[in-house]
């Protein structure tokens, strides 16, 4: 026994007073007398002093293994300027800034959400788009399912009531089914899908998620070009910030995903073949596509007319009175905007050009299936 006190006698003035432990998580537990010190080993790195008050025995000091954070691609990202000339830099900075600023957010989201993630990730494989667009319910809501914008979008995917109700949701004083993430996720992407038979480009596709798709339609109109990046200086600030947050979350979330291939290169540049061999590879069976304002002059619009209208290229079984009954608009109108839609549409080898005023251009997208129903019924 005095064999043994003579070694603990020892150990302690090895050590300077103090006895220490190992425990088997490499947690290391410092017995202290000398308050002075505890001062001093506060100021260390990586170390937590316990106020003495708060332990029964003594003060501790805890030191902990460093703890392993995910990291991101961050570092290694770089858009190359051959395929986006001037936007380059800008793309960059952006980028590392947002997973500065965000990243350990996202990484949260991320961590507690996988169940969620999983079943967006199953209908948009279901409706043939990319798993990337689960980022779009990140930056919309967090995957929030109670949200409330202040301008009454409602739910994950941050619909409005008018929209909701077009796509089959139930919403009113009972029941807001926005708020069902997985009645909303189906309702996201079937909308989704319907844009991008409209712009065959994803980040338009996000653009007009966020502003809608007539603010997208009038800056392609206005002869910028029909990439994100050519009318991106046209649309609202908010629109902007919107897609850059969703190329930078899929980025984040999706790392070996090169998301800008969701998008068409900037006018005008010219990049080598191999690079964009599988651009819009997520493209389906797309009946309607945008058309850029080429012979919008023909016939022969006011100024009004032009600035109110959406000009898109279609094919297949439309018809301008189904048209006309689905969207609520005069035919009158119809007619002379589109001369001889109904007979061209029928002979036609390519996609012609349908003219729709440009505030009836979400339910014409929304209804796009309908409105072919119908089309097919008024010719038989």
């Amino acid at each position: 026994m005095n064999r043994v006190i003579n070694l603990f006698i020892l150990l302690c003035a090895l050590n300077n007073g103090h006895v220490f432990s190992k425990s088997k998580d490499s947690v290391y537990v410092i017995k202290i007398t000398d308050t002075s010190r505890i001062r001093k080993i506060k100021e260390q790195k990586g170390e937590v002093y316990i106020n003495p008050a708060s332990v029964s025995d003594t003060s501790r000091l805890i030191k902990r293994k460093p703890k392993q954070t995910e990291t991101s691609n961050k570092s290694t990202f770089n858009v190359s300027r051959a395929l986006f000339g001037p936007f380059a830099d800008f793309i960059n900075d952006y980028i590392r800034n947002y997973h500065n600023n965000h990243g350990e957010r996202i990484s949260r989201i991320s961590s507690r959400s996988k169940g969620q993630f999983k079943l967006i990730e199953n209908i948009m494989k279901s409706y043939n788009l990319p798993r990337e667009m689960k980022s779009l319910a990140i930056i919309e809501s967090a995957l929030n399912c109670n949200a409330v914008s202040p301008v009454g979008a409602v739910g994950p995917w941050q619909f409005m009531a008018g929209t909701a109700k077009m796509l089959g949701l139930r919403v009113d004083g009972g029941v807001d089914e926005r708020m069902d993430f997985y009645k909303s996720t189906k309702a996201a992407a079937k909308y989704l899908k319907q844009l991008y038979g409209m712009f065959n480009d994803y980040l338009l596709v996000i653009a007009s998620y966020n502003c809608g798709p007539a603010p997208v339609i009038r800056a392609i109109n206005s002869g910028a070009g029909s990439s994100f990046w050519d009318i991106k200086s046209r649309l609202p600030k908010e629109t902007q910030n919107h897609v850059m947050a969703f190329i930078a979350t899929s980025i984040i979330l999706d790392k070996f995903s090169n998301v800008l291939n969701f998008g068409n290169i900037p006018k005008g540049i010219k990049p080598p073949k191999a690079d964009f061999s599988k651009l819009n590879s997520f493209a389906g069976n797309n009946e309607s596509s945008v058309e850029e304002n080429e012979d919008v002059q023909k016939p022969k619009f006011t100024q009004e007319e032009l600035e109110n209208m959406a000009v898109l290229k279609v094919r297949g079984n439309y018809k301008l009175n189904a048209i006309s009954n689905i969207l609520d608009e005069d035919i009158v109108r119809l007619k002379r905007w589109n001369p001889g839609f109904d007979e061209n549409i029928m002979t036609a080898t390519a996609p012609i050009h349908l003219r729709i005023p440009i505030n009836k251009l979400e339910k014409f997208i929304i209804s796009k299936d309908e409105i072919i129903a119908a089309s097919i019924k008024l010719r038989s």
